[in-house]
């Protein structure tokens, strides 16, 4: 059994977790002030309790939550930490609550509540999809009054749009046994969704869960540039706190793309531009750590780059050549790449599977990834 255990024993393992990053000068929401947010996210594994992390890791001060409430198919219970229901959670600092009892099932969807009374600025988060709601305290409401207009569930051909929020950086189980602890950190192709899909086609009993720690814009070598501080810091810098500081982790996926060579000279400056061997280098290091920590690895080629840069020799020949060495370096990998592009144009992504913007996967194109996947888990008997 894979589980970090407690103090007093109890095993607590992640059901859903996101890796975040710091939206502080972004315009993606605006602050929060007497407003309840809920955020609905799937879970990839089941168990009796439920524990909640609370993360204000980019605040430039204390967030304050009046009152929380986590919820599992119409059954609130309200969340306290160190026994008090409002919660106070100092900058740079994460807060579990205290459990509850709350049976989830592998593919439950968790309704998680926060209330928050006063102006507080969206910080830490990783960019996606929540409600937000009007004015007042509805933690635990069945009629949750939208701020804005109902959202609208994207079809096969539309983004892909995980589920996340402000604050919420894991939601942990403890009860059942895990088999596996898989980790895939990556960057904005992960965090838009393909480790959720991985999770709802493993069976119920598989004992797996499988976790997201992907952020948009994310490299593997460098920190993100401070005009957009979102894209976060690199692999290798958040390996420890977003990877081994994930309770119970037995395998790593790295399943990077193209972001630390085609951002320079475009997003970024080209003198950050990488050489192939320097990049194979970030991935070895993040191997060998990870294996240093007693964890399996597994590597996923990088998918076709936009049209763009596909018509780029030097681009593309790099990710040819980061690809050939993902195939023969004699590591664990999935072949993401081959499942996604297109036969006609193998430079490019297959039409089903893209974005409107030709580079990431739209939902069509999540689940593809998502499918190769749990086939690469079900051939390594976990």
């Amino acid at each position: 059994m894979s589980t970090y255990e407690t103090a007093d024993g109890t095993g607590w393992v992640p059901t859903w977790t996101q890796a975040m990053t710091d939206f502080r000068g972004e315009d993606d929401e605006p602050p929060f002030d007497d407003v309840t947010v809920r955020m609905t996210v799937p879970a990839s594994i089941g168990g009796s309790r439920v524990r909640v992390e609370l993360s204000n890791l980019f605040g430039d001060g204390a967030v304050r939550i009046a009152r929380g409430a986590v919820g599992v198919r119409g059954r609130f219970v309200e969340v306290s930490a160190d026994g008090q229901s409002s919660i106070e959670i100092p900058a740079g600092t994460s807060r579990w609550t205290d459990p509850v009892d709350l049976t989830v099932g592998h593919g439950d969807q968790i309704v998680v509540d926060l209330y928050l009374p006063e102006s507080t600025p969206y910080t830490s988060a990783n960019g996606f999809t929540f409600d937000r709601s009007l004015p007042g305290d509805f933690v635990g409401s069945r009629a949750f009054p939208l701020a804005g207009p109902t959202p609208v569930e994207p079809d096969g051909n539309g983004w892909s749009l995980p589920p996340g929020g402000p604050f919420l950086r894991t939601v942990e189980v403890a009860g059942a046994e895990a088999k596996a602890v898989v980790v895939c950190l990556g960057a904005s192709s992960t965090a838009m969704g393909w480790p959720q899909y991985t999770a709802a086609l493993l069976p119920a009993d598989a004992g797996i869960a499988v976790v997201n720690r992907g952020i948009a814009g994310n490299r593997i070598r460098l920190d993100a540039p401070s005009a957009t501080p979102s894209w976060g810091r690199a692999g290798l810098s958040r390996f420890d706190e977003d990877v081994l500081g994930t309770h119970g982790v037995t395998h790593l996926v790295i399943a990077y793309n193209s972001n630390d060579w085609s951002l320079p000279g475009r997003g970024t400056p080209l003198d950050e531009m990488p050489t192939p061997a320097q990049l194979i280098d970030g991935y070895r290091k993040l191997i060998d750590r990870a294996r240093t920590a007693g964890l399996s690895v597994l590597l996923t080629t990088v998918t076709p780059l936009p049209p763009d840069l596909a018509g780029d020799p030097g681009r593309e020949g790099f990710r040819r050549a980061v690809n050939e060495w993902i195939r023969t370096s004699g590591h664990e990998f999935v072949d993401f790449d081959a499942a996604v592009r297109s036969a006609a144009a193998p430079s490019l992504l297959e039409d089903e599977y893209a974005a409107p913007d030709r580079t990431h996967p739209n939902v069509n194109g999540s689940k593809r990834l998502a499918q190769a996947m749990a086939e690469a888990l079900a051939r390594l008997r976990l």
